[in-house]
């Protein structure tokens, strides 16, 4: 520690800490326009010089290391009359069209100019930049800008893209796209953020309001799992934008694309405002008491008829602990079953059982800065900056801070391009990757360094013997020489972390592969903290701890979905199995043959299509609620829109179903479900360590007929389905596609743009081509977020949670021959 004085105040600090930072601090003002909180220091717009007592010059107080014994001032007539220049310099080039800028009200350089600034200028320049309004999401307005260079560094600094930069000299300088092509980036929107005047903007909200004007209120992102707190503006109660405000919420005020741009999915036309009830084989609008009606009827005569076990319900992460947690209770109490699932089941209930399996602990809340500090981060066949995009900034941030970062992936990801070391594997061999590390861990004579009890490791050292580097190599392709290498560092690393995800879209891992890096980590010494899998979207955690879920021998996911006439009714609320779910043929199968199909959701899904009955829900910022990110964490959803037409709560719904049916659940407020939840046992595992020997087997690998294989996923502009509704993320991509690499495209004739015909043994979609040297020879990859796409229907599902690769064999279509979209 130091200490030291400021405006006659006596402070410590940490050594190393600069001036600015320590002001921060203690809410000392130092003015200051190119200062981010999450960038190295720049010093470049110097209006943060202060006076420190002993030296002869102004000191920048962003880029200045504060020492024992100084004595600083930051507010001198001598500071005055140098910020009023530099305002004056920097205002010679500014156009004064604050009437017309979207900033006015919260402009870093107005509000200074009215601090400091003169009331004239002694200069006179102009630029004559044109504005760039090409780019789909964010608008560049070079005559504004004052060259403090924050979008550009937090661009490439802080999100590893490097999309901007500063080009030119002089006072030609701006900030552009190389070569001033258009903006073609994340439209993740930090540059708008990061920007203290007008020199950016976001398309959506230009021209909507003042800043004056706008009512802001904090919430929770309906995305992935992060659970990032966005601040939404509304005027006259409709949100107009999105913004990330620094310091405010775990993810301190860092924002994806489809958490700032993705909110306007509430306002689409799509969205459902009445039920519908299915007659004559067209949906037909009905009042609420008749859609009850019809349920409650149908349900008490298909329960009377089939029993209890006839009926299922399918959850959702996308909706509230508290509508979760009445739809098991209806289904339990009011009719009787234990036929519950969630997605989950397709990928993260896979994670946690492999958990369980092996560390003895039932949930692994993962922590958003365990990558910072380690030694070395291994991250397996995930794509973590485009699924998790916050959580994927602190690999960026750990490998900046000296961490060894390794991606393994076929992909050539974001992340594996900033990473320390990218090694490309073929796709799913990450279970033989993570084997021979193992292998040669044992024979490096590594000892297990903790004092819990294990069992099994007589038996994963003989299962991973024949796991040479040689055979790694050969199932990997990975050269001997860079898997021993990277073998070696994770090995004797003091300090590691190992990622992935496990989601319902995903097709590349199983739990075989969770067995397998648990067996390393726990071999290494390494607790579960050490293995990072984050669920998938906002209350994926949630919605399981809420016991959405065959707890005493129901049906689960794959018996509901997956077995046709298992069931007679299903009640499916704000999921859609048709578009997130593999094998979705078979699923069309089993709905065909329901004699009821209730859908409960915020628009009309593809399920909806095969609905008996469709109910109009509430979306997440219509109603209040809580969510459950994976950090484990309670997240408070505050009411901030009034409902969308007649649509309605979820846990309002299916009470109401109840009171139909002559069953009062008890429940009648909000406050009374918080209660019930709160009173739920937790469930805790017996944290006994147990090595799980783990096989490597490709279930269906590539031949003659099917010679490339298929992996899907999910990309960064999207989440799930969701996100398609929103008019902005589809203004950056709203059209399906499969990358194939350049060879691929060469061997069989595909060109970029055109449509290509994939067809597996389960049928053939046609999809358009997007050459890419991101993806290696023999591997195509599908993001499965498009309904229209049907890529669903090319794969299988794998009911023992495995990985199960697609092999496809692909055909170009000159003439498209009728494009599925």
């Amino acid at each position: 520690m130091i200490e030291l004085t400021i405006n006659d105040k006596k402070l410590q600090a940490g050594k190393g800490m600069t001036i600015l930072n320590i002001a921060k601090e203690n809410n000392i003002n130092i003015p200051h326009l190119c200062w981010d909180r999450r960038l190295k220091p720049y010093g470049g717009c110097r209006l943060c010089l202060v006076e420190v007592e002993g030296q002869r010059k102004l000191l920048a107080a962003c880029s200045t290391p504060a020492e024992n014994g100084m004595v600083i001032h930051t507010d001198t007539p001598t500071l005055r009359k140098a910020r009023k220049t530099v305002l004056e310099l920097l205002l010679v080039h500014h156009p004064l069209d604050c009437p017309i800028c979207d900033k006015a009200g919260e402009c870093s350089l107005q509000d200074l100019a009215y601090q400091y600034g003169p009331s004239h200028s002694r200069f006179y320049g102009e630029r004559k930049h044109d504005p760039e309004a090409s780019s789909p999401l964010i608008e560049r307005n070079p005559n504004r800008c004052i060259l403090c260079g924050r979008c550009v560094r937090v661009c490439w600094e802080h999100q590893g893209v490097g999309a901007i930069s500063l080009i030119g000299r002089g006072f030609k300088t701006k900030v552009s796209p190389a070569f001033e092509e258009t903006l073609d980036c994340e439209f993740c929107g930090q540059c708008v953020d990061a920007c203290p005047v007008g020199a950016l903007g976001t398309k959506p909200y230009k021209y909507r309001a003042r800043a004056w004007f706008l009512e802001s209120t904090d919430t929770i992102c309906p995305y992935c799992s992060v659970g990032c707190t966005l601040t939404l503006d509304l005027r006259e109660g409709r949100i107009l934008r999105v913004r990330g405000v620094d310091g405010i919420g775990i993810n301190k005020g860092d924002l994806c694309g489809k958490g700032r741009f993705g909110f306007d999915f509430i306002y689409s036309d799509a969205r459902l405002k009445a039920p519908l009830i299915k007659k004559d084989g067209e949906f037909q609008q009905v009042s609420w008491e008749e859609a009850i009606y019809f349920i409650s009827e149908r349900l008490k005569e298909i329960k009377e008829k089939y029993g209890s076990e006839s009926i299922g319900a399918i959850g959702s992460a996308r909706a509230t602990l508290e509508d979760n947690y009445m739809l098991q209770k209806f289904m339990r109490e009011v009719i009787g079953t234990d036929n519950l699932d969630t997605s989950a089941r397709l990928g993260f209930a896979w994670a946690l059982k492999g958990m369980e399996d092996t560390y003895g602990i039932k949930l692994n809340p993962i922590n958003l800065d365990s990558p910072l500090g380690k030694e070395a981060v291994l991250v397996v066949e995930t794509d973590i900056t485009s699924t998790h995009p916050i959580f994927g900034l602190k690999f960026i941030e750990a490998k900046q801070g000296g961490s060894e970062v390794i991606v393994l992936d076929p992909r050539k990801t974001k992340l594996a391009r900033r990473a320390s070391k990218w090694l490309r594997n073929r796709p799913g061999t990450a279970t033989a990757f993570l084997n021979g590390i193992i292998n040669l861990a044992f024979k490096a004579g590594v000892h297990v360094k903790n004092d819990i009890t294990t069992e099994g490791l007589d038996a994963l050292q003989d299962s991973v013997k024949d796991y040479s580097p040689e055979k790694v190599s050969g199932i990997t392709g990975i050269p001997v020489d860079a898997f021993q290498a990277v073998a070696g560092s994770f090995i004797n690393a003091e300090s590691r972390l190992l990622t992935l995800t496990l989601g319902a879209a995903e097709n590349q891992k199983g739990i075989e592969t969770v067995h397998a890096a648990a067996n390393l980590l726990m071999l290494l010494g390494e607790g579960p903290e050490a293995l990072q899998i984050p669920a998938d979207y906002a209350n994926t955690y949630g919605a399981w701890l809420m016991n959405v879920r065959p707890l005493n021998g129901g049906k689960d996911l794959y018996e509901m979905l997956y077995s046709p006439g298992a069931l007679k009714a299903l009640y499916v609320m704000g999921e859609d199995p048709l578009v997130t779910m593999p094998e979705a043929n078979l699923i069309e199968e089993t709905l065909r043959g329901l004699e009821l199909l209730i859908v409960q959701d915020i628009r009309l899904s593809e399920i909806a299509g095969y609905a008996h009955v469709v109910l109009p829900a509430t979306s997440w910022a219509e109603k209040e609620g809580t969510f459950i990110n994976s950090q484990g964490l309670p997240q408070p959803l505050p009411k901030v829109v009034a409902p969308a037409g007649d649509s309605t709560h979820d846990w309002k719904i299916i009470r109401n179903i109840a009171r139909a049916i002559r069953h009062d659940l008890g429940t009648i407020e909000l406050s009374t479900l918080k209660n019930e939840i709160g009173q739920m046992p937790t469930e805790a595992g017996n944290r006994k360590w147990r090595f799980v020997p783990s096989e490597w087997e490709l279930k269906e690998a590539p031949d003659e007929e099917y010679p490339i294989l298929m992996v899907t996923g999910n990309i960064m502009q999207h989440s799930g389905s969701l996100s398609v509704m929103s008019k902005s993320l589809s203004h950056v991509l709203s059209d399906a596609f499969v990358q194939i690499s350049p060879e691929d495209a060469g061997r069989f004739g595909v060109d970029d743009g055109e449509f290509m015909k994939i067809t597996s043994k389960k049928g053939s979609v046609l999809i358009k081509a997007r050459i890419s040297d991101e993806i290696p020879e023999g591997m195509l990859f599908v993001p499965l977020h498009f309904a229209h796409a049907r890529v669903d229907t090319l794969t299988s599902v794998q009911r023992d949670g495995s990985a199960l690769l697609t092999p496809v064999n692909i055909t170009a279509q000159k003439d498209n021959g009728g494009s599925p979209g």
